[in-house]
């Protein structure tokens, strides 16, 4: 972290009580964190894509957007930047309609180079909760995308 920023207390949010911006909030904070311990070969975003490609190789893009919360456009553009770079290579989805993606040996490589400052911002973070928040964190994240999925899926 730059030294000016060290000791430069986070302000609040001056009086906008605002779930959309109190997430992204957070999630450019937190996202920033872990950049800074990973390097700069793979964004974090894109470091959840290769690890959901290792756990469920051949998965569909449809299927990828929808687990990891990415909308088509972003998706696609990940997709093709982890395909140019050899990271992926378009394999046959479970439903033959579409395609699906799994990791290269490069993307193998790549991933678990990463994994170790992906570790070291888990544990910074994890370190800077209480006990008990870590958890607490996971699973209201959990329900909030669950609430914002079922709120957006009643609009449409």
């Amino acid at each position: 972290m730059p030294p000016d920023r060290q000791n430069t207390p986070l302000l609040e949010m001056p009086g906008l009580a605002c779930a959309c911006a109190g997430v992204r909030r957070a999630a450019r904070l937190v996202t920033q964190l872990y950049a800074s311990e990973m390097g700069t070969r793979l964004e974090p975003s894109q470091f959840a894509l290769l690890f959901a490609l290792s756990r469920q190789p051949g998965c569909s893009q449809a299927a990828l957007g929808r687990a990891l919360g990415f909308d088509k456009t972003t998706l696609s553009r990940n997709l093709r930047l982890l395909l140019r770079n050899g990271w992926i290579e378009i394999a046959k989805a479970g439903d033959q309609r579409e395609r699906g993606c799994r990791l290269t040996t490069a993307g193998k490589q790549l991933l678990a180079s990463t994994r170790p400052g992906w570790k070291r911002a888990q544990a910074k973070l994890r370190a800077a909760l209480a006990e008990g928040e870590w958890e607490s964190m996971l699973q209201m994240f959990d329900r909030v995308a669950r609430a914002a999925w079922d709120a957006r899926a009643q609009s449409h």
